[in-house]
């Protein structure tokens, strides 16, 4: 071992990438604390790690890569033990002319490569990489992959249509069980790649999962179709549901502790014709909900909406379809208004943020506590706030309309697609136009886009058609610098971290009232508060485009 230690830091000191005295010092704390040489010599800034791979792969002329875009077959990153590719540090990516490719970051560690040899029969044929990436691709890769193996296992095989043995076996076996170990594994990648849902859906020969990141479906894993009956038995117990009925759609709640925090889960299972499709969603328990001023708000809208708050009475209402980011900005408006001097309840179906100071009730219909009869008993408990999470049905919306005209200050979500529409689905809801005019304060018109990595976003030239298309002026446009996604390992080779809102914010005056009252259409309502300042949702995204923060392409799937 002192051997290849030397040969390394001979071979860096050769090639000019550290001095003498920086290999002795990095030798000497080697010998006191154990470790990696080049993990030392990057923990001491004495090289980066990119320049240390670049190094070792071209004095042993290896090939360099990059496993953040590198393609890695599962098949083949199944021939190696996760524990051994830890040890090691070693990652098989591929096969290639007979052999085995294999990732490393030392190519002189002879007895990494010759386990990799002896466990996969085949002649190794090493590439370089850095620690980082190949740490990254060993939990990607990997970490779920011995609960996957032992699932493969537990099963009769992938072409059977139920498992051999009763749904139940696996889970009653005990917190080691294989399907318990998949399912627990599956939640963690969940929640490591930031996702919102988990979708197992059961095919005719597979069960694919696939994750929802930033508002947009990837695929995680493919399992056997034999696997489908346990995994629904397994996560409906955890979520308390009936693990005997298949036909009929179930919901149930998970609460667990994920990497040392709670985190909630919301599952629904629904009858399909290969078996139970399941949707895990992830509610972000025991995290803080955003400020008003991280959302995307700009700062005129900032200011209005901030002074709507301030109002002692009235109905706000966040608009927007499923997904669009209104429970967020209703948690933010919260968190402004959750003040000692303020009774704030909220009626709430499920419960996504627990907020000190504020009374949650959280909807529970099979013990008769309905959305409605919810906020019912929360307008007779002298609240100065009250949220209902959506305006759903009549009987609802109406309630929420008279309290905000009784002294409350109301927050509410709706489904419409913009700003005016609110106001017409409150008058299909059968709510009278003159309490809706009245008590209305304000309607936010929101979408949620993907925000563009950082680290690896790009120019993109977009031709003037398109801009035509999307109301812009060619002239403006040819001053405007777009960018659009690349892919690097920070945004996981997708282009996009995180998400930022788009808004409209329409504050309702007398001319509004006026035209509600006479039965306006929506696109009039438009008009009107456009005439009268409104920036519209539109308008918000370009913004945003021109600002780098988002791309066209999310414009156009989002709000196009």
């Amino acid at each position: 071992m002192g051997y290849m230690r030397r040969r390394l830091g001979e071979l860096l000191v050769g090639a000019g990438a550290i001095s003498r005295d920086q290999l002795d010092q990095a030798l000497g704390l080697q010998l006191r604390n154990g470790g990696r040489l080049g993990t030392i010599l990057v923990e001491q800034r004495m090289l980066s790690e990119e320049r240390l791979a670049d190094v070792l792969a071209q004095q042993k002329g290896l090939e360099r890569v990059d496993l953040a875009t590198c393609p890695i077959d599962r098949d083949v990153v199944a021939l190696l033990p996760e524990r051994v590719a830890r040890r090691r540090l070693i990652i098989p990516i591929g096969r290639e002319d007979g052999a085995v490719v294999v990732a490393m970051a030392d190519p002189l560690d002879l007895g990494a490569i010759d386990e990799i040899e002896l466990r996969s029969g085949l002649k190794a044929r090493v590439v370089v990489s850095t620690e980082r990436d190949l740490r990254s691709a060993i939990e990607k890769y990997m970490s779920s992959n011995g609960a996957i193996q032992d699932a493969l296992e537990a099963v009769s095989g992938p072409g059977s249509e139920e498992p051999a043995r009763d749904a139940g076996h696996a889970i009653a076996a005990g917190p080691d069980a294989p399907m318990v170990r998949l399912v627990n594994q599956l939640i963690r990648d969940a929640i490591s790649g930031r996702a919102s849902d988990i979708h197992i859906e059961p095919g005719a020969t597979e069960v694919v999962v696939r994750f929802r990141v930033d508002g947009v479906l990837h695929e995680a894993t493919r399992l056997p179709r034999s696997a489908s009956a346990e995994i629904a038995s397994r996560i409906k117990i955890m979520a308390d549901m009936n693990i005997t009925e298949r036909r009929r759609p179930q919901e149930g709640c998970i609460r667990t502790v994920v990497d040392g925090r709670g985190v909630d889960f919301r599952v629904t299972s629904l009858p399909a014709v290969h078996g139970e499709s399941i949707v895990i969603r992830v509610l972000n328990q025991g995290l803080t909900p955003l400020e008003l001023e991280n959302l995307g708000l700009r700062e005129d809208h900032l200011v209005q909406v901030r002074s709507l708050l301030a109002r002692p009475y009235g109905a706000i209402l966040f608009a927007g379809p499923t997904g669009s980011g209104k429970s967020m900005t209703q948690y933010a408006a919260l968190r402004i208004l959750n003040e000692t001097s303020r009774k704030l309840i909220t009626v709430e179906d499920p419960i996504q943020y627990q907020l000190a100071g504020v009374t949650q009730i959280s909807v529970n219909p099979k013990l008769g506590l309905s959305m409605a009869s919810g906020l019912r008993h929360a307008m007779r408990s002298d609240p100065d706030v009250v949220m209902v999470s959506e305006l759903r049905d009549p009987e609802t919306a109406e309630i929420a309309m008279h309290g905000a005209l009784t002294g409350h200050l109301v927050l509410s979500s709706i489904h419409t697609s913009d700003a005016p529409s609110a106001l017409s689905r409150l008058a299909d809801m059968k709510v009278a136009p003159f309490v809706t005019s009245s008590a209305v304060l304000a309607v936010i018109g929101q979408r949620i886009v993907r925000r563009l990595c950082p680290e690896c976003r790009q120019v993109v030239d977009v031709p003037s058609e398109a801009w035509v298309g999307l109301g812009v002026d060619p002239e403006e446009a040819a001053r405007t610098t777009v960018y659009g996604p690349g892919g690097c390992e920070s945004c996981l080779n997708t282009g996009y971290r995180g998400r930022v809102g788009l808004f409209e914010v329409m504050v309702m005056d007398d001319d509004l009232r006026k035209a509600f009252l006479r039965e306006a259409p929506a696109d009039q309502l438009r008009a009107l508060a456009v005439e009268h300042g409104m920036r519209t949702l539109r308008q918000d995204a370009m913004e945003k485009v021109a600002s780098g923060l988002t791309s066209i392409e999310e414009v156009v799937r989002v709000v196009i």
